[in-house]
């Protein structure tokens, strides 16, 4: 009797055994069961990495601009930020040379290339004086491509004995001012051979454009010097514009500060 008492308690405790890790490992399983995978948690994770990416290529566009004032790329970095394009408005006289190609076509094509859709340039050429610039509101028409950032060529040589220097700088202030929310830097025009008052003239504008804390981007050094023969080989035979040697001569020059390598 004692025996079959033993033989039902072990039999029952091994039962209850049983039972008792079957349900601990149904619970166990129902517990580290993987959630389901939903549509929404997986376009979540695509947009994160998308945003990621986005941001990465962003920054290397702003490797590009470098060189930049720093107030200019703050402003490209904020114009990709809101998806839009940042815009480029190049100035000056016929030395841009448009229609033939010249170096603000370059420099517009290779902005492009480098950029994206993320800049845009516009092109304003005339062949005018600084004051027929202003009183034939030429100032006004780029104002309202609303430029972010703005490349000028004052006009200097298109003034050279016909406007004075103290007159070409108001012009100049008063561009400024229309473009008001635009990062304006300054360039001069080509250099001549063999000019009297004209290197003054730049000289003067480098100088109004220190006081006036404005970019100033000095092209001269890379052209022959004004007194070498050899500069009217980049020059149209009046001197009144780059040829094509020196159109290319003037576009690595840009290229190099706008496209840091």
């Amino acid at each position: 009797m004692r025996r079959f008492v033993t033989v039902m308690a072990v039999l029952a405790t091994v039962i209850f055994l049983f039972a008792a890790h079957t349900y601990w490992k149904g619970k166990t399983s129902a517990g580290t069961k993987a959630p389901a995978v939903t549509e929404e948690a997986v376009k979540n994770v695509k947009e994160k990495e998308e945003n990621v990416e986005s941001k990465s290529a962003n920054q290397d566009l702003l490797t590009l601009a470098d060189n930049w004032p720093d107030q200019a790329k703050e402003g490209l970095e904020k114009a990709m930020e809101e998806g839009r394009a940042y815009k480029v408005a190049v100035v000056g006289s016929g030395s841009l040379g448009e229609e033939n190609g010249g170096w603000s076509v370059m420099l517009r094509d290779a902005l492009g290339e480098a950029f994206g859709d993320h800049v845009e340039v516009g092109i304003f050429e005339y062949d005018e004086r600084s004051d027929e610039f202003i009183s034939n509101s030429r100032h006004n028409e780029v104002a309202e491509f609303e430029p972010d950032f703005v490349l000028f060529e004052p006009f200097t040589l298109m003034d050279n004995g016909n406007v004075e220097v103290e007159d070409n700088h108001e012009n100049i202030q008063t561009f400024v001012d229309a473009v008001r929310e635009a990062v304006v830097v300054l360039q001069p025009p080509h250099p001549i051979h063999d000019a009297t008052f004209y290197p003054a003239q730049v000289n003067d504008l480098k100088t109004f454009a220190e006081d006036e804390d404005l970019v100033y981007l000095d092209h001269w050094p890379e052209w022959p010097d004004v007194e070498d023969e050899e500069l009217r080989s980049y020059l149209q035979e009046d001197q009144g514009a780059p040829n094509e040697k020196g159109h290319e001569l003037w576009f690595e020059y840009l290229k190099g500060y706008f496209i840091a390598e």
